[in-house]
């Protein structure tokens, strides 16, 4: 029974704690609001009363008691019913099975969103194909440089290695050519001078 009496609050019986301790506040909300608007002229107190509908301050049976009780005020302030906006109502209170209209009260009070003609699955997947062709690109550049990287630098340490020994294998047959001109020119001129000794 405790429960129960967690729920009740100003003669409404409500279905959660949180609402009835929303509708608490509510009623602290509305008794400030009172001290603040006495002595007040009708047109401070609409415009409390514009701002208190514009902000959704009040949300429960409670708080919409409030508004009505300044509604009646005004109107006997002098302002005319015309200047005195409606309490709105952000829920519906009655679901008839026939109702075909389902969507809640705000979906239908908030402006339709206009339809985007581009998909974003299209759009991922555009997005996806520049970065393959991207990638593609690089690997690409990368296996073609001359430069000794992760993906290349076995066959450049190969090619270097090569045409080092190239290099060394030409230079040691001049060194060869260079020795047997050489031995042939020491030969000759030690033949001739023999030649020119014994004879």
């Amino acid at each position: 029974m405790a429960d129960n009496d967690k729920l009740l609050m100003n003669g409404y019986r409500f279905g959660s704690e949180k609402d009835a301790k929303t509708a608490e506040e509510e009623i602290k909300l509305a008794r400030y609001f009172e001290t603040r608007m006495t002595g007040k002229s009708g047109r401070n107190r609409l415009a409390v009363y514009d701002q208190l509908l514009d902000k959704k301050v009040f949300r429960t049976p409670l708080g919409w008691e409030y508004l009505r009780h300044l509604q009646e005020e005004l109107q006997s302030l002098g302002i005319s019913e015309e200047e005195i906006r409606p309490i709105p109502m952000y829920m519906t209170f009655v679901h008839d099975a026939e109702d075909a209209d389902r969507t809640p009260v705000r979906e239908r009070i908030r402006p339709a969103r206009p339809k985007s003609r581009v998909n974003k699955y299209h759009v991922s997947v555009l997005i996806n194909i520049i970065l393959v062709i991207m990638v593609i690109a690089m690997f690409a550049i990368t296996l073609n440089s001359d430069n000794p990287n992760i993906l290349n630098y076995k066959n450049n340490i190969i090619n270097q290695y090569a045409s080092w020994e190239q290099e060394l294998t030409e230079r040691e047959n001049k060194v060869r050519e260079k020795e047997n001109s050489l031995q042939m020119n020491v030969g000759e001129e030690l033949n001739g001078a023999t030649e020119n000794t014994g004879g």
